[in-house]
């Protein structure tokens, strides 16, 4: 790499991050090289995916830094088995997600679930949808002979023979038309010298149906509002839609690798969106037949309806009156599920989710209920690089005696912190993983990040496991991570209590193959033995090897037990 400067000699050294990871360079005269770790020829995006984001910075001889962010880089990749895994583990956070949006609560299943303010997603909109789609096609024909009205006395111009009672109207109306009088031959009617007229045609009053009440205006207003609403849905899926990398956006031998990142909210999206078109033309159609039959004007300022007789008492009119209070409590979906999987710029943050959800799905299958979730918002410093996670990142789960608390991107300080969120561990030392590890240097070393921290409470005593996820593939865990994950959270991580334990690290990595095992870090181990701290290399990532999955997590849990 080289730089481009009017003035080279003002720089003394330079440090290079791909997606924030501290790169090994050398710097000189205005060239940047990356010295091989065991590799010829460093590829220092080998183990990118996604995105990737190249930050540079400059050390001035004044001791003055300045640091240099590309934009995002998208990373091309050959279609391979990874690729698929990557899709399927984009799918599984895609339908698992309520477990970080919300207080671990298991979307309903069907419409007729859903709470106020409960789990939300385009699907159960959409459901909901088209049940007051059906409930308004199968009303219909009550409504064309049915629909409750009120009698109105209107003023008619009837031919005489139809009038069954004068009024004062009749009168004033055969007064000012005498072109309707015609003359008859009979004693009845109008004397006009000896002559004898009656109108052909007057005023009278009569009693009429209307279908202007309440009720109706609700049934035909909330139709007007359900075409509104579902176009709504579908403008924001086009737009959404046109964020996401489709997969005709490659070559022959490559394709972005981002696209199997997304791939699974595309098709979400996409089917929804046509889901969504059938309903506007179906809903559209009901306004225009409903229209027709009651004949009302339309009411622009929909509300929730007040519980009327009518709506109470009359089946039709209540099964709408119920849906359409389900579906303003319901809300319009705000596709928070899609945002959050588009959030996923870099494939490390789309993995860290990943074994979030399949940790707690592994623990409700294997028979622990969630107790409560939360979002814990570390106590740091401005200047700390740190930032609080945007999702819930503590789940507290039990199984009689036991209890397991899993904390995502867990902040361990150098001093006791056990009031913040119940972590009984501390950072022992100040030294930096890395000699050049600036940032953590000018932080004064206070504290780590675990990517999640398994707790389990039994008996009064508190045993911990550190989990670090590397979407990597072996070789390059054991080569490049290990040395310096064990100095972090073994050797520079101690309990507070004596009752408390560090039992070991298990450093979970995505870049996998069919049957890959489980190993551990000690390659030197006695037979029979068992070394704690444990280091386990734990290879995870879904579509490969499911069958093995929760055996290989029942062993490592094992070790905690």
């Amino acid at each position: 790499m080289r730089l481009n400067c009017e003035d080279l000699n003002q720089i003394a050294d330079v440090r290079v991050y791909v997606n924030d990871v501290l790169e090994s360079s050398v710097y000189n005269n205005g060239r940047i090289y990356f010295p091989s770790r065991g590799i010829s020829n460093r590829r220092i995006f080998l183990d990118c995916y996604g995105f990737a984001e190249l930050s540079i910075t400059l050390i001035l001889v004044d001791g003055q830094e300045c640091t240099l962010n590309s934009e995002y880089l998208p990373i091309l990749v050959r279609r391979e088995e990874l690729n698929n895994s990557v899709e399927a583990m984009a799918r599984f956070v895609y339908n698992n997600q309520e477990w970080l949006l919300l207080n671990g609560e298991i979307k309903p299943k069907k419409p007729s679930g859903l709470k106020e303010n409960g789990y939300r997603s385009l699907a159960t909109q959409i459901l909901l949808a088209e049940e007051i789609a059906a409930i308004y096609e199968s009303s219909y024909g009550y409504f064309k002979a049915n629909s409750r009205f009120k009698l109105e006395k209107m003023s008619v111009i009837e031919r005489l023979e139809r009038i069954q009672y004068v009024t004062q109207g009749t009168l004033s109306y055969t007064a000012t038309h005498p072109e309707y009088l015609r003359q008859v031959n009979s004693t009845q009617g109008i004397f006009i010298g000896n002559r004898v007229y009656q109108p052909q045609k007057t005023e009278t009053v009569q009693n009429t149906r209307s279908y202007d009440i309440y009720e109706n205006r609700v049934i035909l207003a909330f139709l007007r509002n359900m075409i509104d609403s579902v176009q709504s849905l579908q403008g924001y899926c086009c737009n959404l839609l046109s964020k996401i990398p489709n997969d005709e956006d490659y070559s022959s031998e490559y394709i972005y690798s981002s696209f199997f990142m997304f791939s699974e909210t595309r098709k979400m999206i996409e089917d929804g969106k046509t889901q969504l078109e059938k309903l506007s033309e179906k809903f559209t159609y009901l306004w225009g037949m409903y229209s027709d039959i009651l004949r009302i004007p339309l009411d622009q300022h929909i509300v929730p309806p007040r519980p009327t007789a009518i709506f109470l008492s009359v089946p039709q009119y209540n099964r709408i009156f119920v849906r359409i209070h389900q579906w303003f409590s319901f809300g319009i979906y705000n596709f928070s599920k899609e945002h959050f999987m588009l959030s996923f710029i870099k494939i490390s943050a789309l993995y860290e989710s990943y074994l979030l959800a399949k940790f707690l799905c592994y623990f409700r299958d294997r028979g622990y209920s969630l107790e409560s979730s939360r979002r814990c918002v570390y106590p740091v410093s401005k200047r700390w690089k740190y930032k609080n996670t945007s999702v819930r990142n503590t789940f507290v789960l039990k199984n009689g005696q036991k209890r397991i608390t899993l904390y995502y991107q867990p902040v361990i300080f150098d001093t006791d912190q056990r009031s913040v969120n119940g972590i009984g561990l501390y950072r022992n030392n100040s030294i930096s993983v890395y000699a050049g590890n600036e940032d953590d240097c000018r932080q004064g070393g206070h504290y780590y990040v675990p990517d999640f921290l398994i707790k389990i409470e039994e008996n009064g005593d508190s045993r911990y496991m550190i989990v670090d996820a590397k979407f990597s593939d072996y070789s390059s865990v054991r080569r490049y991570y290990v040395k310096d994950l064990v100095f972090k959270y073994l050797f520079s991580i101690s309990p507070i209590e004596e009752n408390e334990l560090v039992c070991g690290l298990c450093i979970m990595y995505g870049k996998c193959k069919s049957k890959e095992r489980l190993q551990t870090a000690y390659d030197k181990q006695i037979l029979g033995t068992e070394i704690y701290p444990f280091i386990e290399i734990f290879p995870l990532i879904e579509g490969i090897d499911s069958a093995g999955q929760y055996e290989k997590m029942d062993r490592l849990l094992k070790k905690l037990l």
